[in-house]
């Protein structure tokens, strides 16, 4: 009886089924533009807005409909929405691009969204669905070259966030923007996935980051993350790719014949004799011959990437949910990698027609075992005459790494083996963080007015351990103890914020009224404990497990802080028949890290759309045009309410007023006073003015802006000296400016059925130091080990330039030396060290006589004068490809690996500068002989070891094949390279040095060849 139940089921649900599919129909087609390029388009059935899906890359869809189904609707961005008929499959359906519809694009501003039409500042917007296709693991990385006003310089080290700078520098404070991501203000987005993110604003000017106040000086990027759409069925999308990663631009090093030439040059024969005899060979050839480079780095360091992303929604709900997981590599042939696993999640009800609730909630859990920087400098200066590992070394242990020592060179920290610096480090951390969003809107008065409240927070846990265990290379690189530090740290944020915004109009007349409050408070704490004799087995890494227990505890620290503030804001916006327009704002923000409690910002905007004015009508050249011209005020509260308290200790002697007087046998005497100094540090404040150029032309295929900017940050702080003492105070002292001008421009057209667009910007900065509050400069950067800090800070000049002897040649023989009185003076002071032939010379700039602090001069600074990018792209049936160049010039790096070399005569140097050196006269003008180049007079701070950090990188290239499976399911395999090729001429692996420009250090960026899919169901 069961089985005959069971039968009929069947049958009855097979009869059902034929019967529904008796019912439909598959109908497919493309979504092409007027210049036949595809369009992501929403394609509808009208009157059934729960049957739909969305075209793929190329402009296809396919359809189960109704046979009653008559008509679609079809949408998208930009584009004028129709309804058309269905008709026999393949349908071809063509939309009509708008230029009014484009500045009808909404664009998110802070707490807000303005359409782009109406903006009076320049706002960045990022397709972030182009974006993605590079293959990056943080989001900033793939605005570089892409975005005008926006330099971002990347790093190697996987988990590493890049430095991004939007408008060049104005404090010796803080230089990043503040991102807000879903309504949080974050320092960092590194750890986000960029395919959660919609979409990302960036707010460049005044005016429109004036919204912010305190935390706005740096510029601000807004981070919009995706959402479902209501009546929208399930959409799964994966997204992922697999890829290897090579060093790129790898510095070619000085070989063992080489480098053997060069130390017998320089006197230091006894070190290839060394190597001759331990390891074979002679003085021209010797047996070793080892790549400090090639042993620590290596090819086929895997990254994988997976995405999965669902959306959906019903009449009343929308919904998203996303998972990432990341899994990158690091090039170094040492353990060092990035694990990070990510979730998303969002839904928003309507609950009633005049209410909806929502949230947002991203997890981010991550794992970090970062790498020893230091043996990549350790690797510039190794010999190569002794190898990476070496068994006749009985004493090393428990690895048999070799040693300098024996070669004789025994001169400490800098020689050490590169190759076991790497091995033995272990640096990890790990850790979570929440970031959940509770919002709540209602909307009355016919829509007008909305009433929103948020909750925005942030919790973040981790935790790190170093570890250093007991081993033995050398009497100069080992660790008889074993060294434990344990630190754990906890982030606790959160923002509320209450906003009311009213919209209405009156015929050609809108107006938009914004007012808000917001609360804010964060918490930071950080505890560590460092112990040694700890065993080596990760499971007994606990400070209690130190050899005397708990009391073997080395160290301890506590630190951390707690900042609340309280803000209200206003923004209001205007215009006339979409033709003037007026944005104004103003932020009130109190703060409980200076004394001075309260700061005021305000903005102002103007715009002009010429192109609507009637005698602009016959026009046919400009679709759109705008003028556009903004003011504001913003600050920068990245300084420690502390920084300006001093307790100086100090006896009266140090003021030359009072004697010798102090303290005898501790016990202090009449006139030794403790002084207490203290200054009303405040946030330091920028003021911006800015006017701006929007315009489309030629039926919509050419638009660009066109910006100038100048911005100027007052109250700047720093630290200057105390009258009649060494020490220093904090303060609020000076000025610096940044202007220059930003063009974009972006071509899109088409030839037969090749489509294609054409995007270039450039972004021009000149820095300028306005103010020091009556110092004369202040000398900055890294001495190595000499009195000559090589960058200065000075009014009229750029923000730590590059400070030093310019380089006139080289001296090319006795008579040149004779006849020059820089030389002839030096000379007679220094008998035991003369100038020889095959010395530098360096240029007399007040033409004295003698080389002194008069002639040392400006040699530039690590801020380009120019950074530009090119974007490419076409696209052939079902093909596409896609190309990103960007570069920078005008800046300058200190070559630090070079400079360095004037501490110790046996470090090695890259080929390039062995190759340069002076042997006789004629042979260069540019480069010292080999005993010079460890001479005292050669390794003074000059423009020698300043070099031009001008590149162009081919940033990314992507060829993709799309196509449809079941007529439904969209799919796109691509092919990526990231970084393939750089055109450069500094002497070092790669010309993006962050910081001031001193390259020391700097992990080597790596070129990614990359595998992917993109799958919709």
């Amino acid at each position: 009886m069961r089985k005959k139940v069971t039968l009929l089921l069947v049958t009855f649900l097979s009869v059902v089924n034929t019967y529904v599919k008796a019912q439909n129909r598959m109908i497919s087609g493309t979504v092409l533009d007027g210049q036949g390029n595809p369009v992501t388009a929403s394609v509808i059935v009208k009157k059934i807005s729960t049957i739909g899906t969305t075209t793929s890359a190329t402009g296809a869809f396919s359809l189960s409909v109704p046979e009653t189904a008559d008509s679609l609707i079809v949408s998208a961005v930009g584009y004028i929405r129709r309804i058309v008929a269905i008709t026999n499959s393949p349908m071809l359906i063509r939309l009509q691009g708008d230029a009014a519809l484009n500045l009808s694009e909404v664009v998110v501003v802070g707490y807000g969204t303005q359409r782009k039409g109406d903006l009076t500042a320049p706002v960045a917007t990022v397709d972030m669905s182009q974006a993605v296709k590079r293959t990056v693991a943080a989001p900033m990385e793939a605005l570089q070259g892409t975005v005008t006003g926006v330099q971002v310089v990347s790093t190697g080290a996987p988990g590493a966030p890049p430095t991004v700078r939007i408008r060049g520098v104005g404090s010796f404070n803080n230089e990043s923007p503040l991102y807000v991501v879903d309504g949080m203000f974050m320092n960092d987005i590194s750890f986000l996935n960029p395919n959660d993110i919609a979409d990302m604003s960036v707010l460049k000017d005044a005016s429109g980051a004036a919204i912010y106040g305190v935390r706005a000086a740096n510029g601000v990027v807004i981070v919009t993350t995706k959402k479902g759409s209501l009546n929208m069925k399930p959409r799964i999308t994966y997204n992922g790719y697999v890829g290897i990663q090579s060093p790129n631009n790898v510095l070619k090093m000085a070989d063992g014949a080489q480098y053997a030439a060069y130390a017998i040059a320089k006197g230091e024969q006894s070190i290839v004799n060394a190597s001759i005899t331990r390891f074979g060979g002679q003085a021209d050839n010797p047996a070793m011959n080892t790549d400090w480079y090639d042993e620590l780095l290596r090819s086929g360091a895997m990254i994988t990437n997976h995405n999965v992303d669902i959306q959906g929604g019903s009449e009343k709900i929308t919904y998203t949910f996303g998972a990432n997981y990341l899994d990158q590599d690091g090039i170094m042939d040492a353990k060092n990698y990035v694990r990070r696993y990510n979730i998303r999640m969002q839904t928003e009800a309507k609950v009633f027609d005049w209410l909806k609730v929502g949230m947002t909630a991203h997890l981010n859990n991550f794992k970090n075992f970062s790498p020893n920087n230091t043996a990549f400098r350790q690797a510039y200066f190794a010999s190569p005459l002794y190898p990476a590992y070496d068994e006749s070394q009985e004493l090393a242990t428990p690895v048999k790494f070799g040693t300098s020592q024996s070669l004789g060179i025994n001169s400490g920290f800098w020689f050490n083996n590169p190759v076991a610096t790497a091995y033995y480090n272990y640096n990890e951390s790990k850790g979570f963080q929440i970031l959940p969003n509770v919002y709540a809107e209602a909307q009355f008065w016919g829509r007008k007015l909305t009433l929103r409240s948020q909750i925005s927070q942030r919790y973040q846990s981790s935790h790190g351990i170093q570890y250093t265990p007991v081993y033995y290379i050398d009497n100069n690189q080992r660790s008889d103890r074993s060294y434990l530090r344990s630190a754990q740290g906890r982030n606790t944020d959160y923002i509320l914020d209450n906003l009311l915004t009213y919209r209405d109009n009156a015929g050609a007349h809108h107006w938009t009224i914004l007012l808000g409050h917001s609360i804010r408070e964060e918490r930071w704490r950080e505890t560590w404990v460092s112990a040694n004799d700890v065993p080596e087995d990760s499971e007994f890494w606990y400070v209690g497990q130190g050899a005397q227990g708990i009391g073997s505890a080395t160290g301890y620290g506590e630190g951390g802080f707690r900042n609340a503030g309280v803000s209200y804001f206003t923004r209001g916006t205007y215009d006339y028949d979409n033709k003037y327009l007026l944005t104004a704002t103003f932020r009130a923000d109190g703060s409980s890290k200076y004394q001075t409690k309260w700061g005021y910002f305000p903005s102002v905007g103007l715009g002009w759309v010429i192109s609507r004015e009637n005698f602009m009508k016959n026009l046919a050249l400009f679709d759109n045009l705008k003028i556009r011209g903004s003011w504001g005020r913003l600050g920068n509260d990245a300084i420690q309410p502390n920084a300006g308290y001093a307790i100086v200790n100090s006896g009266n002697a140090n003021s030359g007023i009072f004697g010798s007087i102090g303290s005898t046998n501790g016990v202090r005497e009449p006139g030794y006073t403790v002084n207490r100094f203290f200054t009303r540090v405040r946030w330091e404040v920028v003021e911006e003015w800015d006017g701006g150029l929007d315009f489309t032309v030629l039926n919509n295929r050419l638009n660009g802006t066109i910006d100038y900017y100048h911005r100027e940050t007052r109250d700047l702080a720093f630290s200057r000296p105390l009258p009649f003492m060494w020490d220093q105070v904090y303060g609020n002292w000076g000025r610096v400016a940044n202007s220059g001008w930003e063009v974009g421009l972006n071509w899109k057209d088409k030839i037969g059925q090749l489509g294609y667009s054409i995007g270039v910007n450039a972004t021009t900065l000149k820095n300028r130091v306005v103010d020091l509050g009556g110092l004369a400069n202040i000398m900055n950067g890294f001495p190595e080990w000499t009195a000559e800090f090589p960058a200065r800070i000075e009014e009229g000049k750029p923000i730590n330039y590059y400070y030093g002897y310019e380089v006139a040649g080289v001296y090319q023989n006795q008579a040149e030396i004779n006849a020059d009185p820089i030389a002839s003076k030096y000379n007679q002071a220094n008998p035991g060290s003369p100038i020889q032939p095959g010395y530098l010379r360096f240029k007399d700039q007040n033409n004295n006589g003698e080389l002194d602090q008069e002639d040392r001069v400006n040699l530039g600074n690590y801020l380009p004068k120019l950074t530009y990018g090119l974007q490419l792209a076409l696209n052939y049936k079902q093909f596409d490809l896609s190309a990103v160049l960007q570069g920078v010039s005008g800046n300058k790096i200190h070559n630090l690996n070079r400079a360095m070399r004037r501490k110790y005569g046996q470090m090695n140097a890259d080929a390039a500068f062995i190759e340069g050196l002076w042997t006789g006269e004629g042979t260069t003008n540019s480069y010292p002989s080999a005993q010079g180049s460890v001479a005292p007079w050669n390794l003074q701070a000059s423009s020698f070891f300043v070099e031009s950090g001008a590149y162009l990188r081919v940033q990314n290239i992507q060829i993709g094949y799309s196509f449809n499976i079941h007529r439904s399911i969209p799919i796109r395999i691509y092919a990526t390279a990231d970084r393939p090729f750089i055109f450069t001429n500094y002497n070092g692996f790669t010309p993006e040095v962050s910081g001031m420009g001193y390259d020391a250090n700097v992990y080597p960026v790596s070129s990614t060849y990359s595998l992917g899919l993109h799958v919709t169901f």
